[in-house]
């Protein structure tokens, strides 16, 4: 019964998560505001809410494992895995000093966070920090976005906004019942096969939380629009930490697992730099890095799982 929950808590998760930001994109769009800016906010803010949400309520739980696993698991899979399959579909052109400036930021956040948690302990006052970047990040995007789209005056009448709101507040309810009871089954499946919180935090809530970004970035890069996939991945690789461990934080000062900063963090780094280093002298990124990435990834798991299960 528990793994029947887990699934449907899941969809939930993902749908949920779907019609959130369809629903916010429709009442924005009926109210004139730019669809950069909406893109900036709304869209990045809306697909980290399940890894955000899960995390809070292990925060409330006092499940300090869960926190951190999900948020950098999440890192991983949408590097690794979403990132190196959609390289592997359509290489990327680095065209724009954006993608680099956003890259970096990306590699920055996470090691803003190690340094951070090395008495292995992020404070209210740490999160206060995240919150702030977070704050900063948002706001340049949105004044991006306002340059932009200057000049675009594309309000859609006769929209029904009443439609769009009922779908936010469904999106809304569904992720938030999804994410409390895809918590509380995943605990019970970790313990029912020995496992700790920290792996089915690294896997099961990692990659079920990714699995929009995921269905959205392979179908991107079919039609040939990677760069929507590196604008998506680089913004929520940066969320899970400046929005997700910041808002944990802030409801209950939680504790970091030695193997975060041992383990999970470099092999987030390595991922990032395998895929990124590179492109500052190449301007691109080639099939063959997202073949190592994705290998790696497969090999990270057997190294993860096999050492927190014992």
């Amino acid at each position: 019964m528990v793994y029947i929950i887990f699934l449907i808590s899941l969809l939930a998760v993902s749908k949920g998560a779907d019609w959130l930001v369809d629903g916010a994109v429709g009442i924005t769009k009926s109210l004139g505001i730019s669809p950069v800016i909406v893109g900036a906010t709304v869209v990045s803010l809306g697909t980290t809410l399940p890894e955000a949400l899960i995390s809070s309520f292990a925060a409330y739980q006092g499940r300090s494992e869960v926190i951190a696993g999900t948020a950098l698991g999440s890192i991983l899979f949408n590097t690794a895995v979403i990132l190196g399959l959609s390289v592997l579909i359509k290489p990327a052109i680095i065209s724009s000093r954006d993608t680099l400036y956003k890259a970096g930021t990306m590699i920055a956040v996470p090691t803003l966070f190690a340094l951070l948690s090395l008495d292995h302990h992020i404070s209210r006052w740490d999160a206060l920090l995240l919150v702030f970047i977070l704050l900063l990040f948002l706001i340049s995007n949105m004044m991006k976005g306002v340059k932009q789209s200057q000049g675009n005056n594309n309000k859609e009448t006769g929209q029904k906004l009443s439609q769009h709101f009922i779908r936010l507040a469904a999106g809304c309810a569904s992720v938030v019942l999804g994410a409390r009871f895809l918590l509380d089954s995943g605990v019970e499946i970790a313990r029912f096969l020995g496992v700790s919180e920290a792996v089915i935090a690294l896997t099961l809530f990692a990659v079920g939380s990714s699995l929009p970004e995921l269905i959205t970035g392979i179908t991107a890069a079919k039609r040939g629009h990677i760069d929507l996939v590196l604008g998506n991945i680089m913004g929520a690789n940066t969320l899970n930490i400046i929005f997700v461990m910041s808002l944990s934080g802030l409801i209950q000062p939680f504790a970091v697992d030695p193997n975060v900063l041992q383990a999970d963090i470099p092999l987030s780094l390595v991922t990032m730099g395998i895929l990124f280093v590179p492109a500052l002298f190449t301007r691109r990124i080639d099939r063959w890095q997202g073949l190592i990435t994705i290998l790696g990834y497969i090999l990270c798991l057997i190294f993860i799982i096999g050492i927190r299960s014992y």
